[in-house]
């Protein structure tokens, strides 16, 4: 079976991004966000995960109830897609701190799937 790709370009944008990281994205398991910069709760991480100030996007699960936050890891990533942290939603939250990564072009045979 030929599997359509959610985005086109994923891994032109994100080279670096490990394949795991880029199936699970193009399967819709996890999801990819970019960090507004200008944020508080953004700035605040920074003071805590020093590497955060490089980073661009996080991935993390869409899936994950409310109530199970704490169990939940979100993976941080550079412009290039690589890992710069791990960290647990025990530590963290990321409501107010994420929009759409406006570079990624969702695959037109997907959307008509």
């Amino acid at each position: 079976m030929n599997k359509v790709l959610k985005y086109e370009n994923l891994k032109d944008r994100f080279p670096r991004l490990q394949n795991g990281l880029l199936n699970s994205i193009q399967s819709e398991f996890l999801e990819i966000k970019k960090i507004k910069l200008q944020c508080d709760s953004y700035e605040n991480a920074c003071n805590h995960y020093p590497n955060l100030k490089n980073a661009y996007c996080v991935i993390y699960s869409p899936y994950i109830d409310k109530k199970d936050h704490d169990y939940e890891m979100f993976i941080f990533i550079d412009d290039q897609g690589e890992i710069l942290e791990h960290i647990s939603g025990r530590d963290m939250a990321l409501y107010g701190m994420l929009e759409q990564v406006n570079e990624l072009r969702i695959n037109s045979e997907y959307e008509y799937k």
